[in-house]
């Protein structure tokens, strides 16, 4: 995996990011009106992957050895996928665009060889 699509990668999930904090998670429900996303600050819940993708990625950067690329991948999964969990907090309107970013990062990391 080259440099720019470590930087790349890491731009998708900083975006994805923005876009769910930028979004409420509001509900109608008055005995819940957060629903399932926690109070509004969701964002805590991933902080084991946000600090695994950081970790991997500065070890990748500082080494970039064919090992060091598969554990960043491993761990840009793993937050995309922890992302994608709190996709019911993301309104319907920035739905699509939360759900097509994340699809997008995933297949960048799948296409990418650590070569």
């Amino acid at each position: 995996m080259k440099t720019n699509r470590t930087k790349e990668m890491f731009l998708y999930g900083c975006t994805i990011l923005m876009i769910a904090f930028m979004c409420s998670c509001s509900k109608d429900n008055p005995v819940n009106p957060l629903g399932g996303c926690a109070s509004g600050v969701w964002s805590q819940n991933i902080l084991d992957e946000t600090a695994a993708l950081s970790a991997a990625g500065q070890a990748y950067s500082e080494n970039p050895t064919a090992e060091n690329c598969n554990k960043y991948k491993a761990a840009a999964i793993d937050y995309f996928n922890a992302l994608k969990g709190w996709a019911d907090c993301v309104p319907g309107t920035n739905k699509a665009e939360y759900d097509k970013a994340i699809k997008e990062a995933k297949e960048n990391v799948d296409k990418d060889g650590c070569d």
